[in-house]
């Protein structure tokens, strides 16, 4: 028998497609509401790119070891020029062993592989996994950047131990981190805190964007040297840097422990901007009693029908924990444009992406024949995978039919 496998490919990169179907290119699949995920991790080690892989899968047997994993699938990639490109400039079979492949926890490993730099800037890496009885083949992609200087290239956040680099962004603040890279270079980080609240995504029809300052209050500013654990403690936003005068710098976001689920009223209520009106708006802004309002607005919502409350209010905040996980960077998932749109309208259903855009496609709703949202690459000094939607007035036909299936307790697709 044969296991879900959920793969993540640690340059913290997303993406999503529903199993049979495919687009232009087949990056992961979904089971129910939790997908396939592929996210990267690449690191510069002289001659060659390292390229980490988390690898989760479910419903596995306990016990099931490394051994068995690697028993059950075999990996292998290629390397093009580009998206479109067919030449294969360098491809291989990939073998581990237990120096390069870790069990981490039940049904998780991380994996770790060398590519050779080529003589060009950047390419792209097509990685298969092939389930060795069925032949059933999951690809996804890394861009590997052959030719840089950027600090987060080199240097990542590193588990306890320091022979892992996390694939996320977000940490508590008990955990024990380091920064480091592969060469073990010992650096003295400047690390600059903010304490800042990041208002949630603006609709996809808010064509006019919204004025928001250009710089952030700074809250703390320390040192701290490379290859050495720490423990930051202290809920917010960090960055990390070698040199103050450069943009560039390793971010990382300390939460509350509770995260990703969010249970407190008062966290409760702010992602319910997405599908209220303004006068709704306004009252939750303004609370001083976030428990009664939520209650309020969710039995208001559903004609005081409390057993449609509790589905609606399961379904809506299945999915915000969901965004969490998925598109946290530098501010809580929810709040980013990816987290926007799967909340209200869920996985998509065809994904296709190139080294900076993403586009998801949703089809056979009631409310249209077929969508797409188009987001854009646009890294910030924090993180490398901040995306924006490309807002269009044009949204607003789908938008609020499909904002209004919310409010009537009309919740999955």
């Amino acid at each position: 028998m044969r296991y879900l496998i959920v793969v993540a490919l640690t340059l913290l990169l997303w993406n999503c497609s529903r199993t049979p179907r495919t687009s232009n290119r087949q990056d992961a699949g979904f089971t129910g509401e939790i997908p396939f995920t592929f996210k990267n991790k690449t690191l510069d080690n002289d001659s060659t790119i390292r390229v980490y892989m988390n690898v989760e899968m479910k419903r596995i047997p306990e016990g099931y070891s490394v051994s068995q994993f690697l028993s059950d699938y075999s990996f292998s990639y290629s390397v093009v020029q580009e998206y479109a490109s067919k030449e294969v400039l360098a491809s291989r079979n990939l073998t581990f062993s237990d120096q390069t492949v870790k069990k981490i926890a039940p049904g998780t490993f991380t994996l770790f592989f060398d590519v050779y730099k080529l003589s060009i800037p950047s390419a792209v890496l097509w990685l298969q996994i092939t389930d060795t009885k069925t032949s059933q083949k999951i690809r996804n992609d890394v861009v590997l950047r052959f030719n840089t200087n950027k600090f987060s290239d080199e240097f990542a956040v590193f588990n306890e131990a320091g022979d892992l680099p996390y694939v996320k962004h977000y940490f508590y603040a008990t955990d024990t981190l380091q920064i480091k890279d592969l060469r073990s270079t010992e650096k003295q980080m400047i690390v600059t805190r903010y304490n800042h609240d990041f208002d949630p995504a603006l609709s996809p029809m808010a064509t006019a964007g919204k004025n928001v300052a250009k710089t952030l209050e700074i809250d703390t500013t320390f040192m701290l040297p490379t290859n050495q654990t720490f423990v930051l403690g202290q809920p917010g936003l960090y960055f990390f840097q070698d040199d103050t005068s450069a943009n560039a710098g390793v971010g990382l976001l300390i939460v509350d422990k509770r995260f990703p689920r969010m249970t407190r009223p008062e966290d409760l209520v702010e992602p319910l901007i997405y599908i209220s009106t303004n006068n709704e708006i306004k009252e939750i802004a303004s609370t001083t009693a976030p428990k009664r309002t939520l209650d309020t607005y969710w039995l208001r919502l559903t004609n005081n029908n409390e057993s449609k409350a509790r589905r609606t209010i399961r379904a809506y905040y299945r999915r915000v924990t969901q965004a969490n996980e998925l598109f946290t960077t530098y501010k809580e998932g929810w709040k980013t444009d990816m987290g926007m749109v799967y909340i209200v309208f869920g996985r998509p259903d065809q994904v296709a992406r190139s080294k900076d855009k993403e586009v998801w496609t949703y089809t056979q709703n009631s409310n249209f024949s077929e969508i797409n949202f188009t987001f854009v690459r646009r890294p910030n000094q924090f993180v490398e995978n901040h995306y924006e939607l490309m807002r269009y007035v044009e949204y607003e036909p789908i938008w609020y039919p499909t904002v209004e299936e919310w409010r009537t307790g009309i919740v999955e697709r």
